[in-house]
Order: C-alpha cells, then sequence, then structure tokens
C-alpha cells in the first residue's frame, strides 16, 4: 500500500488528545466460581476445612460437602448428621473434624478417611445446658476428652468433661473464640467502665500485657499473631492489632467483621459483611483485597497454595494461583483481546485488537485512548536506545506521538540497534527511517534484519530481500517453510527465533533445529516469541506461555497456561517490566512474577484407589480380594486431588507382573475386563506430564485362582483317567483285533477240558436221535425247520435258526455266516471273500456276516 506522507496539523494533535480518557482498571485475581450449579448443596456457606487427604469440606445451611477438584458429594441428615445447618469446622490433630449444627444443638465428628458421621454422646446434656438463643461458635477439645465451648448466649465458658459432668467459667454474657484447649483468648468476667477486658487461660493475663478493647457489640473473637506479643482483636465494628507495649493499630473497616484467621505471624484473613476480605499483615496493612461487595465467611489457603473465599448467598470462590491478577476494565466498553505489548521505559504501551491504545503506569493507573471507530488492530513498539515510540493507532503511524502517515500495517517490527524499525503490511514492507516502501508479491508479517540479510517472515515460511526478489529459505531447511508470525534476533545478532504455526520455535543459528511439544512445549503453534535475554526466550502459543532456557547441555521449558492459573491459553503477548511479567491474552492483561515461571517441585498430589467393582459389583470387603476364575474383570476408580492441577493430571497405571511400561490415561476408571488367573499387583501413580510423584504410588494386590480343571489335583485325576483310558484303550483294541485268536484260543481250551464225546440229541419222524457234535459240518435252513449236514448223513428237525446255537454244548465250535447257515469252524477246509468251503460243499456268506470270517482261524 502506497502511504501519503503528511505534516502534523493542528486539527489532528488536538483531536487526539480530546480522545484520551482516563479509564479505571481493578485489580483482580482470576476466580473460578463454584455454586448450586457447580454441585454445592447451598450458596450459604458458613466454614471451610482441609483434610490431610486433600479433600476441602464446606459446612452450609443444607448439610456439609466434600469436593476432590472433579465433583461434590452432598451429605444432610439422611447421611447422618444431626442437622443440616452446619455453622463450624472444628479439625483436631488426630484428624478428626468435629461440626456444631445450629439448629439441632448438635455436636458431631467424622476422619479424615470419612467412614461416616458420629454423633457426640454427650449431646443430649449439651443441648439442655445451651439457652435456646445459644450459639456456639467456638468448640476445642483436650487431651482427657473435654470439650470446651464458646458462643453468643453461652454465659462464659462451657466445659463438658468425658464423663458428662457440667463446669463453667467466666460468666459474663459475651464469648470467645478459641484456638486450642488453654491457649485462647476469652472474655474476662470483670467488667470495668463498660469495658472488656481479654486474658489468656494460664499465669499470665491480656491486661497485664495488652490494652482495653472498647465493647461495643456482643461479638468477639481474639487470636495471637505472636504469643504474648501481639494479637488481634475483633468485635462486631472494628479489627485492632494489640502489642504487648500496649500500642493499638486500627484497622480500616469495609463493613462488619465476619471472621477473623490468622495466616502466620506476619499475615491474618479478616472477612466483612458486603465488604470482601483482606489480608493485612502485622503491622496493620492491608496486602491484598478480595470479593469487594461480597460477604466473606472463611478463608483457606489449599496445600498447593491455592486461596479458597467462602461467602454467604453467593457460594465458594477459588483462586488457583493468587500472584496472577487479572487488570479487570470498570468501563464494560473496553476491549479485553490486546494485540501487542511493548515495555517503555516503566510504562506498558497496550495495543488492542479493536484499535484501542492504552499505557500502564508504573502504579498500574491507565491512559486509555479509544478509537474513533473500529478500526484494525492498534501496534506499539518503543526502541529503547533512541527513545522513540512507535504507534499504530486509527490507521496513523505515529512517533513519540505525533502523526508520521497514513497506514495500514500488520506489525512493526523490534527496533535493530542501529534504530531500523519496518512495518509489515499485506503487499510489502515499509522502512520507516528512511521512508521507504517496498512493494512484493506477498503477505509480510515480521521484519528483521540478519547479519547482512533482510528477512521476512510470511505465510509461506521465511525468504530473504535479493536484489529486488525473494529467495525462500525453506530449499535450506524445511522447517523455514512453516508460516511465520514473528523473527526475532539475538542482541549479539548470532541466533534468529522463528514463531511458526506448526513447527514449533525454530532456531535459525549455526544449525537449524526446532522446539516442539515433543521436548515440552505447550503447543506447535507459536504467535509471539520475547527475548529476555540471549539465554533465555518467552514463546507465546495458544496453548500457554512458554520460557526456554538455553545452557550448554540444550535447553529447559516451563510454562503456565490456563490448567495453571493463566487467564486464557491464547497468549498473544508478553512484556517483562523489572520482575513483573505482564501477559497478553485474548481474554485480556494480567500480569505476575517473573518467578512464577521458575522450575519449581510441586507439592504431592494426594492419590487414592477410591473403589474397586469385581464384575461390576463393588468390593465391601477390607482385605485384598481372592477371586475365583470367573472374578475376572476388575475395574478401579482412583482419584488423585489437585485442585491447581487436576485439568492436567494423568493417571499411570500397570499390572506389576505382566507390564513391564507404565499405561497412561486421564480417565479415573481404569479396567481389566478379561485377565486370566494369577497373581496381580495394580500400581497406579500420578503425574503431571513427565513429572510423576513417585512416593504417590499405590499398589493393590490381588489373586485369581485358577479354574478346577488347571489345578494340581485335577492333573492329578486326569493323569489317572488318562491312564485308565490308555489301559482300557489297548485292552479293547487288543481284544477287538484279536478276539478270534482269543476265541480259537478258548474253542481249543474247552475241548481239551471235554476229553469225552459231546452230543446233541434230536427228535425226528418221532424217534430220538442222538448226534456226535464233531461229526457236524453246518445247518441250513428251510422256514421253521432246519437241515443238519453231518460227515455222512443229514438230519431234519423243527427249530429256528436263530435257536440253535445256545442248545448246543460246544456253542463255540458254531458261527451263523448267513441268515440260512451255520457252519462249524473246524470243518472248514477254505474261505473267499464272501464263502466257505465245507467237504466241497461252498456255502455264502451274507454282507452282514462277513466279519465273521475273521473268526476263522487256519
Amino acid at each position: 500500500m502506497l502511504k501519503n506522507k503528511i505534516e502534523v496539523s493542528l486539527f489532528s494533535f488536538y483531536f487526539i488528545l480530546l480522545i484520551i480518557n482516563q479509564t479505571s482498571y481493578s485489580q483482580e485475581p482470576i476466580y473460578q466460581h463454584f455454586g448450586v450449579d457447580e454441585g454445592l448443596p447451598s450458596s450459604q456457606i458458613y466454614d471451610i476445612c482441609q483434610t490431610k487427604n486433600g479433600h476441602i469440606w464446606f459446612a452450609t445451611d443444607k448439610g456439609i460437602s466434600r469436593y476432590n477438584g472433579y465433583e461434590f458429594e452432598n451429605f444432610d441428615t439422611s447421611d447422618g448428621l444431626p442437622g443440616n445447618v452446619v455453622l463450624r469446622f472444628y479439625p483436631l490433630e488426630n484428624g478428626e473434624i468435629w461440626g456444631y449444627c445450629n439448629n439441632s444443638r448438635a455436636l458431631f465428628y467424622f476422619n479424615e478417611k470419612f467412614s461416616g458421621f458420629k454423633l457426640y454422646k454427650h449431646n443430649n446434656i449439651m443441648a439442655k445446658e445451651l439457652k435456646i438463643k445459644a450459639i456456639v461458635k467456638s468448640v476445642s477439645i483436650d487431651k482427657f476428652k473435654t470439650i470446651y465451648l464458646g458462643g453468643d448466649n453461652i454465659n462464659g465458658e462451657l466445659l463438658i468433661k468425658n464423663n458428662g459432668t457440667i463446669e463453667r467459667k467466666y460468666t459474663n454474657k459475651n464469648f470467645y473464640d478459641s484456638i486450642t484447649p488453654h491457649k485462647h483468648i476469652v472474655l474476662n468476667k470483670n467488667f470495668k467502665n463498660g469495658d472488656s477486658y481479654f486474658l489468656t487461660l494460664g499465669k499470665n493475663t491480656i491486661e497485664k500485657n495488652f490494652s482495653t478493647i472498647q465493647q461495643k457489640k456482643n461479638h468477639h473473637q481474639a487470636v495471637y499473631l505472636i504469643p504474648n506479643k501481639k494479637a488481634v482483636f475483633m468485635d462486631g465494628v472494628s479489627v485492632k492489632i494489640i502489642n504487648s507495649d500496649k500500642t493499638v493499630i486500627a484497622i480500616k473497616n469495609s463493613g462488619e467483621p465476619l471472621r477473623l484467621k490468622v495466616i502466620d505471624s506476619t499475615r491474618f484473613f479478616v472477612g466483612y459483611h458486603y465488604g470482601g476480605a483482606k489480608i493485612i499483615n502485622n503491622k496493620g496493612d492491608v496486602k491484598q483485597e478480595y470479593l469487594k461487595d461480597k460477604s466473606v465467611t472463611n478463608f483457606l489457603i489449599d496445600n498447593e497454595g491455592g486461596y479458597w473465599f467462602t461467602t454467604l448467598n453467593s457460594g465458594v470462590y477459588y483462586v488457583k494461583k493468587p500472584s496472577i491478577i487479572f487488570l479487570q476494565p470498570q468501563n464494560t466498553n473496553v476491549s479485553l483481546h490486546i494485540n501487542s505489548l511493548v515495555k517503555k521505559n516503566n510504562q506498558l504501551l497496550i495495543g488492542y485488537y479493536n484499535g484501542d491504545f492504552a499505557e500502564l503506569q508504573v502504579n498500574k493507573s491507565f491512559n486509555f485512548k479509544k478509537a474513533k471507530l473500529i478500526f484494525p488492530p492498534a501496534i506499539v513498539e518503543y526502541d529503547s536506545i533512541f527513545d522513540k515510540t512507535y504507534t499504530i493507532f486509527n490507521n496513523q503511524l505515529l512517533i513519540n506521538k505525533k502523526l508520521s502517515v497514513e497506514f495500514y500495517a500488520l506489525k512493526i517490527s523490534e527496533p535493530t540497534l542501529n534504530g531500523t524499525v519496518f512495518e509489515s503490511y499485506s503487499s510489502g514492507f515499509y522502512e520507516i527511517s528512511k521512508q521507504k516502501d517496498f512493494f512484493l508479491d506477498k503477505r509480510i508479517l515480521d521484519v528483521s534484519l540478519w547479519k547482512k540479510d533482510t528477512l521476512l517472515a510470511t505465510h509461506s515460511g521465511i525468504f530473504k530481500k535479493m536484489k529486488g526478489r525473494l529467495v525462500a529459505l525453506s530449499a535450506e531447511s524445511k522447517l523455514l517453510g512453516f508460516r511465520s508470525d514473528d523473527i526475532d534476533v539475538t542482541s549479539d545478532g548470532n541466533v534468529l527465533f522463528i514463531a511458526t504455526q506448526g513447527a514449533g520455535v525454530v532456531v535459525y543459528g549455526e544449525k537449524i533445529y526446532n522446539i516442539t511439544t515433543k521436548e515440552g512445549l505447550t503447543s506447535d503453534i507459536v504467535n509471539e516469541i520475547y527475548i529476555e535475554n540471549d539465554n533465555t526466550i518467552l514463546a507465546c502459543t495458544n496453548k500457554g506461555l512458554n520460557r526456554i532456557v538455553f545452557n550448554n547441555k540444550g535447553f529447559s521449558i516451563t510454562y503456565i497456561d490456563k490448567n495453571s492459573g493463566l487467564l486464557s491459553n491464547e497468549v498473544e503477548d508478553v512484556e517483562v517490566i523489572n520482575d513483573t511479567l505482564f501477559v497478553a491474552t485474548k481474554d485480556g492483561l494480567c500480569y505476575m512474577p517473573k518467578s512464577i515461571l521458575d522450575a519449581k517441585k510441586s507439592d504431592s498430589i494426594y492419590l487414592k484407589i477410591k473403589e474397586v467393582k469385581i464384575n461390576d459389583v463393588i468390593y465391601t470387603y477390607s482385605e485384598y480380594p481372592k477371586l475365583n476364575y470367573t472374578e475376572n474383570k476388575i475395574t478401579f476408580f482412583v482419584e488423585g486431588i489437585s485442585f491447581g492441577n487436576n485439568s492436567n493430571l494423568e493417571y499411570h497405571y500397570r499390572l506389576k507382573e505382566i507390564d513391564n511400561k507404565w499405561s497412561v490415561t486421564k480417565n479415573r476408571t481404569i479396567s481389566f475386563p478379561n485377565l486370566k488367573h494369577g497373581n496381580y499387583t495394580f500400581q497406579i501413580r500420578a503425574c503431571l506430564g513427565s513429572k510423576c510423584y513417585s512416593e504417590e504410588q499405590l499398589e493393590y494386590p490381588f489373586i485369581i485362582k485358577p479354574p478346577f480343571w488347571v489345578s494340581w489335583w485335577f492333573y492329578t485325576l486326569c493323569f489317572l483317567v488318562f491312564s485308565g483310558f490308555i489301559y482300557l484303550f489297548f485292552k479293547i483294541r487288543v481284544l477287538t483285533y484279536n478276539k478270534d485268536i482269543i476265541r480259537e484260543f478258548i474253542r481249543l481250551i474247552i475241548q481239551k477240558l471235554k476229553n469225552g464225546e459231546t452230543y446233541i440229541e434230536i427228535r425226528m419222524n418221532g424217534e430220538d436221535v442222538k448226534i456226535l457234535t464233531k461229526e457236524i459240518c453246518y445247518i441250513k435252513s428251510s422256514g421253521n425247520y432246519l437241515d443238519i449236514i453231518t460227515l455222512d448223513k443229514s438230519y431234519t428237525i423243527r427249530c429256528k435258526i436263530g435257536d440253535f446255537i445256545t442248545t448246543t454244548p460246544d456253542a463255540f465250535e458254531y458261527l451263523r455266516v448267513h441268515r440260512f447257515y451255520i457252519i462249524r469252524i473246524d470243518k472248514v477246509t477254505s474261505k473267499s471273500k464272501n464263502t466257505v468251503t465245507i467237504k466241497e460243499h461252498i456255502i455264502p456268506v451274507g454282507e452282514t456276516y462277513l466279519k465273521q470270517l475273521d473268526h476263522i482261524q487256519f
């Protein structure tokens, strides 16, 4: 685009001044809100505590709730609570959490591993002793199981011993709030001129070391910051720090104080009714303010350093990274989407995507310029060597706020050491110092001087401008062929860093290589690169901000993203002023200490195996299971508790006996659907990327017993049965294939045993005839008659052929070979496939009797 240089007119100058506005920005942390829609039983939250296993508990007017970073689990009277209105939690050193239900005037407790609620055994005695209007606000328990109670309308301190006896102390009408037994600060029973004196249980009293506080309301709480040296007192109107030298520091009120809590010896928390919350140091200075229009009932710093605020009627607010502050514009018409940032001494210049422009002072006040119309994004750059500010605003290039040219630009390059600055546009680039256009057939996204070359970042990669033509550097390396939105050079001019869309950060120096997600970058799509020094760069990606530190061994990467507390994952630009990191995102501007990117060891993640299912049925026994072979579908429901990193949390798991490598999942349900019998050990550990917490590794052994058919006794039985079958097999086979020999052998034996001759007696023609069986050759059937053929004669008798053999005394001597023929074996002279021959008589063998021929042995 051709730009026409114009002179700065007074009209233009005054017009720019007229559109300068003061815009108010509040500094707020990045809150995550939890209410009924997110799973809480109520928006009225009275108290909060965290147990040693990581769970966070909330006391509400509709029961209590437990949060694990994923979902809320709610409990009420149907789960064993004595009442639904739970005012306070009182954690004990032994891991028990005590609570008080206001309406039922009853105490209950549960352990941190949570096995259900238990009621205080003297609730009936306590309820009778408390007045109807009494509100318990302090509970502590000593080693003798004595309960100490304090609160409204209790008339001092009420003690209930373990045996149920009652004792009272300090019978005034006020209450105290105790910390631990015999270390709490309480109201004295003595009054003087309307003053209320405070003392500690023990030898010394507060009145000897501290000045008095005027009682204005029937509501007091007192805690030590430094025992016997510095205490904080709160009544219904004021909060004051009182030193042992009797000096008093009054804290400026934001409303009626609701809760006082010591963080450490240097800080304490105060929650106000419709006045938000304050964190105040021991000198009385307010260090942070939160939720200014909410009624804050309590405050918790979790094990990962996150802040939790409970409120009346507004639910719970969580700040993942308290050190990250969001600059929230009070004017809702102000844009949030930032296009570019640049440091100018101790100022921050901001260009917005809708064309607006702002200057952020060190004290965080804004001078804000509103664009006349919705123009292309505002662009800012600063040359610290020559003290020149370059701004693209309302389609005009301003140098040190003076109009230079009318111009539509995509980017202003970072100034070189000699002050050369380029503007990129859709058909070339413009060298500002020389006021010279270079028209090209490429859309130029950034320009940089490297050594003696002019390098251009385009949608098609990096090009070198040589004598009016462009030379693609992709021939030198494919990494230089990716779309590039930003190219920056180190101060020594030796290394070029390229932000690409798809190849991560490309390093162009003595060698060309890239840094991608494989090396730990959060994304391969890089929008901008900020060179902090020759060894450190910041890479702005669409998935967070990365810091890359180069060293002799290579490089290391740390990052921050939305899951770890950033305002948005889409980081457009970044700037460092002193030790403060300013991060521009599509959702607005936030700042944080630069140390937030330092590599630190995270706190351990609480990990537990919450539930085990066997064949989809919950396993409820305490001992590890020994299962039969059909119970081979095992499902584990695991729970890693990390409020600051639950979105990045991974589970590495394996079955130790069969898996050498770890499997990775973000799913909390891990199932093994069809396991074989054997001994197993399920191992699980929680990880954040490559960082695993081995000290939190859990193991769950179990046994799947083999089916009976693979047990030793079954193998033994099978061996015996098999051996029996083998024996029977061979025995039957021998009998089958050799039964003819055996039969013949038996026949011969019978012959030897029967030395005498055998006969059959028949009746023929009315006479009884005796026939020697050894003379019979064969028998032929003729209907109901049989012809008995002997060696020299034939006899006819009335008999069926099927009954003949059974009537003879030597049945083994005969074979039936046909439906009409029975032969005597020892008379057979020859045999063929289907006949036998006896004394030249050829006797046919029927098809169904052919096997009988095997019985005839010669």
